[in-house]
C-alpha cells in the first residue's frame, strides 16, 4: 500500500472556510441594494426639491444624481447574477466577485472626487458629511479589495469550488 496517498489531506472544496465571509457579503448585497433603491425612490421628491436649485447650476450634480440611480439599479441586477453564480459554483464567480470589488473601489474614488467638488455648491459646508462618508466607503472598498482579490486568485478552496 502506498501510505503517501493515504496521509495526504484532501483538497478543500465547497462553501466553507474563509469563503463563508464573501458568501455572507454576496447574500446581503442584493438585499442592501433593494433597501438603497427603495430609499432613493421613497425620498425622490424631497431630494429633488432640496437639490433642484443646485442641479440647475451644476450639470455635475445632475449627472451624478441620476447616474447614481442607474448605477444602483445595475448593481442590483449584477449582485443577483453574482449570487446565482456563486451558489451554482460557476467557474466565472471568482472573476465576477473580483470585478464587483474593483467596481466598488472605482465608484468610491469617483464618489469622493465628485462630492469634494459638489460640496462646494452647498452653503455653510452642509454637505461635508457626504465627503466623509465617501471617504469611509473608499477605505472599506480598498481594504476589501486588498483582502479578497488575492484570496480569490490564490485560494485552493476557491479553485476547487468554482468548477462548473
Amino acid at each position: 500500500m502506498n501510505t503517501n496517498l493515504e496521509m495526504q489531506k484532501p483538497e478543500p472544496t465547497g462553501l466553507g472556510g474563509w469563503l463563508i465571509l464573501p458568501a455572507i457579503s454576496i447574500i446581503f448585497t442584493p438585499i442592501g441594494q433593494l433597501f438603497s433603491l427603495a430609499d432613493i425612490f421613497v425620498n425622490y421628491s424631497a431630494t429633488i426639491e432640496l437639490l433642484g436649485p443646485y442641479m440647475e447650476t451644476s450639470m455635475l450634480l445632475t449627472v451624478y444624481y441620476y447616474g447614481s440611480i442607474l448605477f444602483e439599479i445595475a448593481l442590483l441586477f449584477y449582485s443577483i447574477f453574482l449570487l446565482l453564480a456563486f451558489f451554482r459554483k460557476k467557474k466565472s464567480t471568482p472573476d465576477m466577485f473580483i470585478g464587483l470589488l474593483l467596481v466598488m473601489l472605482t465608484v468610491s474614488i469617483v464618489d469622493m472626487l465628485a462630492w469634494s467638488d459638489i460640496a462646494k455648491l452647498f452653503p455653510n459646508g452642509s454637505e461635508t458629511g457626504a465627503v466623509a462618508d465617501t471617504g469611509r466607503s473608499l477605505i472599506r472598498a480598498g481594504i476589501s479589495a486588498m483582502i479578497w482579490i488575492p484570496y480569490f486568485r490564490l485560494s485552493r478552496r476557491v479553485k476547487n469550488t468554482f468548477v462548473r
